[in-house]
């Protein structure tokens, strides 16, 4: 069984020094969008390789994906109010992959996932979900489908689940404190097609503004 994604299990932090910029020549190309996930990080504007590729991005926006070659490259993200630089990191994009690079919370940095084909969802007309924490103050959480038990124990932050298969139908979720039957949010009405894949990336404060909140996404078809 293949992952919808493999997340690295370390942030990118922020860099004072510029990187240098290397691409390679190839046709195999790197999909890409991205995520602004950083609950204390109102508009941003993001750079690729000193050019502005998104001028104004709002918290919680999920941006449309993007081709790019495959090579490295450094991404920067600015306050679109004062300009000032509060993330800067070098990645490598590898080509005929797929990615959802997160704007991660509290001036942390970037959570990149890469997300896979999953055979199995087309081989016996499932639906595939993995849920994402990025949120920064969310203590450990355990996952839950309503009537049907614990999907994911202790799941952190910047962490992913393993991909759960689902038959097609209208499915509800609950977050619960690790351990515990306190719930911390509901997450109802979450529609799953066949043979497609879901993210379900959990952002925001989980005391405080912007709420907990979680953004039910479709992976790109392949």
């Amino acid at each position: 069984m293949q992952q919808l994604y493999e997340m690295n299990h370390f942030l990118y932090r922020p860099s004072a020094t510029a990187h240098p910029y290397h691409q390679r020549n190839t046709s195999s190309k790197a999909v890409i969008r991205i995520f602004h996930a950083a609950p204390d990080l109102s508009e941003l504007t993001v750079f690729v390789n000193q050019q502005q590729i998104q001028k104004k991005m709002p918290y919680g926006q999920l941006t449309a994906y993007m081709e790019w070659d495959e090579g490295v490259y450094e991404i920067e993200v600015f306050k679109l109010a004062t300009k000032e630089r509060v993330l800067s990191s070098r990645m490598t994009m590898k080509g005929n992959e797929t990615y959802t690079l997160c704007i991660t919370g509290a001036h942390t940095g970037f959570a990149l996932l890469t997300e896979r084909q999953d055979s199995l969802i087309k081989q016996e007309d499932l639906s595939a979900l993995t849920f994402v924490q990025l949120s920064p103050d969310l203590p450990p959480i355990d996952i839950y489908q309503r009537e049907g038990g614990m999907l994911s124990k202790e799941l952190g932050y910047v962490s992913g689940t393993q991909t759960h298969h689902f038959s097609p139908n209208k499915y509800h979720f609950e977050l619960k404190a690790s351990g515990t039957q306190s719930v911390l949010l509901d997450i109802p009405k979450v529609h799953l097609q066949t043979k497609r894949a879901y993210l379900i990336l959990l952002h925001g404060f989980a005391n405080g503004e912007p709420e907990l909140m979680a953004k039910v996404v479709l992976s790109r078809q392949m």
